[in-house]
């Protein structure tokens, strides 16, 4: 008899698991599209951005040096 109880502590075990998680996915799935549309829209904005004159050139190395002058400035 003990193993057919061990084998319903596993079975509610798993069921209770399975509902855990079906609600994390419910969750994800009303989550997904909000985030989706946010990308898209950073993604649209980082297009823009690259547009401006001040982008166009190496933007990676573009914030450096002017944090330097400022930095030369102070002294």
């Amino acid at each position: 008899m003990s193993v057919l109880r061990d084998l319903e502590r596993q079975k509610k075990a798993l069921e209770s698991e399975i509902k855990r998680l079906e609600e994390k996915m419910a969750l994800y799935q009303e989550e997904l599209p909000r985030l989706i549309q946010r990308l898209a829209e950073i993604t649209e904005v980082i297009e823009h951005v690259r547009q401006l004159p001040r982008y166009k050139r190496n933007d990676t190395t573009d914030s450096v040096p002017q944090k330097e002058e400022k930095e030369n400035e102070s002294f």
